[in-house]
C-alpha cells in the first residue's frame, strides 16, 4: 500500500508561515540597511579623493619624502601608498586647479577630464569656463567623462602651433618662487614655502605660498625687496 502523505495541522502550517515572514522580514531590513550604507559610503568616497589629494600635495613637499625614508615622491606614492605617481599626480591637479565645491560637484574622473579639455583648447580658459568653440553643441555640465576626452583629443590636434610654453614651469619661474622663499625665511617667515606650479600651455606659471598668517609684513617686504631685484 502507498504511504499516506502527512498533512500539517492548523497549528504547525501558522506557525511555518509565521516563521517564513519573520525571515522574509529579517531579510528585507537587512537588505534596507545595506542600501542606506552603500548610499552613504558612496558619498564619502566622492568626498574623499579630495581630501587625499590635499594630503599628497603637502607630502610631495621637499623634504617630506626623505623624512618618511623614501628617496622621493614617486618612491613614497609606490611604496609608502601603494599609489601610482599618475594617479597621484592626478589628484593634485585637481586640488590645485579646482575648489573643493567644484570638484566634489564634477567627481573625480570629470573633474579631471574637464582640465584635460581646458588645458587642450587654444583660448586662455578654465575647466569652470571652457572656450565654446572647443565645446560646439556639447553642454559640459551634462557630457561624459569619454566625451569631454574626446573633445580635448580634438581640440589638441587642431592647435596648429606647439605652445612655447608647456606644463612645465620654466628656469625663471622657478628662481624667483626660490627667491622669494629664501627671502621670506631670511625676513623670520623660517615656515614660508613658495612654489612656482605651471599652468595651461602659454600661460604663465603661478605662485603657491604658504606662511602663518601673522606674518603678512615679512611677506610684504619680502615681495617689494625681490620686485627690485627684478
Amino acid at each position: 500500500m502507498a504511504a499516506k502523505k502527512s498533512k500539517l495541522t492548523p497549528a504547525l502550517a501558522k506557525r511555518a508561515s509565521a516563521l517564513a515572514e519573520a525571515a522574509r522580514l529579517r531579510l528585507l531590513k537587512q537588505a534596507r540597511e545595506d542600501v542606506s550604507l552603500i548610499k552613504r559610503r558612496k558619498s564619502e568616497i566622492a568626498e574623499a579623493f579630495y581630501d587625499i589629494g590635499e594630503a599628497l600635495l603637502r607630502l610631495r613637499k621637499e623634504p617630506i619624502p626623505k623624512l618618511l625614508g623614501f628617496k622621493g615622491f614617486n618612491e613614497l606614492c609606490r611604496q609608502g601608498l601603494d599609489l601610482s605617481p599618475s594617479s597621484a599626480g592626478k589628484l593634485i591637479e585637481i586640488v590645485e586647479r579646482l575648489p573643493r565645491r567644484d570638484a566634489l560637484k564634477w567627481g573625480k574622473e570629470k573633474a579631471h577630464a574637464l582640465i584635460e579639455l581646458a588645458d587642450a583648447t587654444p583660448a586662455t580658459d578654465s575647466p569652470q569656463k571652457i572656450d565654446p568653440k572647443a565645446l560646439g553643441a556639447t553642454d559640459p555640465k551634462r557630457a561624459t567623462v569619454r566625451e569631454l576626452q574626446a573633445l580635448a583629443q580634438r581640440a589638441r590636434g587642431q592647435k596648429k602651433t606647439p605652445s612655447p610654453r608647456g606644463r612645465t614651469t620654466t628656469a625663471e619661474e622657478r628662481a624667483l618662487a626660490a627667491k622669494l622663499q629664501a627671502t621670506l625665511r631670511k625676513a623670520g617667515a623660517k615656515e614660508a614655502t613658495v612654489a612656482a606650479l605651471a599652468t595651461k600651455p602659454g600661460a604663465p606659471a603661478k605662485l603657491r605660498l604658504e606662511l602663518p598668517i601673522d606674518r603678512l609684513a615679512e611677506l610684504r617686504e619680502a615681495i617689494g625687496s625681490v620686485h627690485r631685484r627684478r
